[in-house]
């Protein structure tokens, strides 16, 4: 665990679930935190200040005004001397406050004047987190390097039935148990990512494509970042990127060739986890092919670039990505012989619970040495880190 000796803001808004707040106080305390609870004027109408100072044996602060710590400036203390601030339960108002730069609160405050990592874990009711102004709020957020716990669905204190629920407290917990111990072990260090499925077209308006999302790829650029990473991103996804990730965006395979191509002389690693289509069209028409009451029709394809094996850089660590139905140790490990990498990701695609569209995967690492580790099913973001920190041992 990372707690021990971590000094965590835990910051308290307005919601109904904000009293589920006092048992990850509580556990921080326990594990060996300082835990220093921040809370609104309306979060105080579901919680009391006493019973989050008799758990963290530390001062409530709710107030820019009535200061206890030795800076006489509290919200600026906590916002520089804090490891992490985390946001539990955000609602609709402190998200909004925060993303459009609103400083007339506590938190508020708090939380702009920091350079600290801070998560968020949003809690409302379902019709509001749909809303599109909460929407747009959070994507601002996630672009300026916001870590976000999305809510669940289930029942909601309305009565109704939605996606507004905290997130589970025990993942909560996992996430920033892990953000504290991230390190900075790739300062500096030029990282190249590829993300999401390529799309190459039949026609102007049809193509082929699969079924990748990009996150995988997305959240090993975002953890990279965190770590101290110089990050590009080269990605056929419209998923939000921080914005102190470069990235560039494509569709075609051949398309990502090229940006790679002309990229790889300054890099240091690249993590090769697009989902880049093997066939594309021999020949593209440039207008809409009508249906016609024929049999159907023929498609002649071509073997598009491969990507990694063309990449001759001695220097350059290269990391693979599997994605696999059967016999995935085996093709894995041909892969990584093929295409002379240093490392393969290999994943079941097959198993609906990791698929492309899930938020959670599985995975097995396999590095040029034959080390093999394997992982449980777990939050895309953990997978990210738990292959950042295989990488680590790595990249010089």
């Amino acid at each position: 665990m990372n707690f021990k000796g971590k000094k965590i803001a835990l910051c308290v808004t307005g919601s109904i679930s904000a009293y589920k707040s006092v048992h990850l106080a509580s556990e921080w305390t326990q594990k060996g935190a300082s835990v220093h609870v921040l809370l609104t004027e309306s979060a105080k109408k579901f919680v009391g200040k006493a019973t989050f100072e008799g758990i963290t044996h530390n001062k409530v602060i709710d107030s820019l005004w009535d200061n206890n710590l030795s800076s006489n400036i509290d919200h600026l203390d906590i916002s520089k001397t804090a490891d992490i601030i985390t946001i539990v339960p955000a609602t609709a108002n402190i998200i909004s406050k925060i993303a459009r730069g609103v400083c007339d609160d506590i938190i508020s405050t708090t939380v702009i004047a920091t350079s600290k990592p801070i998560l968020m874990a949003p809690a409302m009711d379902g019709n509001m987190y749909d809303h599109f102004a909460v929407k747009a709020n959070l994507d601002i957020l996630k672009q300026n390097g916001v870590i976000l716990m999305e809510p669940e669905e289930g029942y909601l204190a309305s009565g109704s039935f939605g996606k507004g629920r905290l997130h589970d407290l025990s993942h909560i917990s996992n996430e920033v148990n892990r953000i504290l111990g991230i390190k900075n072990e790739l300062k500096d260090k030029n990282i190249l990512v590829s993300a999401g499925g390529t799309k190459e077209p039949i026609d102007s308006v049809r193509y082929i494509g699969n079924r990748s999302s990009g996150k995988m790829g997305h959240l090993i650029a975002e953890e990279s970042l965190m770590r101290g990473a110089n990050v590009t991103l080269i990605s056929s996804s419209n998923l939000i990127t921080a914005s102190k990730i470069k990235k560039i965006s494509v569709e075609t395979a051949e398309q990502m060739a090229y940006e790679i191509k002309t990229r790889i002389k300054d890099t240091d690693c690249i993590i090769m986890a697009a989902a880049v289509s093997d066939f594309a069209p021999e020949f593209m028409v440039d207008k809409k092919i009508k249906k016609q009451p024929r049999k159907g029709l023929e498609i002649n394809l071509k073997q598009t670039p491969d990507i990694l094996k063309s990449i001759r850089k001695n220097d350059c660590i290269k990391v693979g990505f599997a994605a696999e139905t059967d016999n995935h140790l085996d093709n894995g490990m041909d892969k990584l012989k093929s295409k002379n990498l240093d490392m393969i990701v290999i994943n079941d695609v097959s198993n609906k619970q990791i698929g492309f569209e899930s938020d959670f995967n599985q995975v097995k690492m396999v590095t040029k040495d034959g080390s093999i580790s394997s992982t449980n099913i777990e939050p895309k973001r953990v997978i990210a880190g738990r292959i950042l920190d295989k990488l680590s041992k790595i990249i010089k």
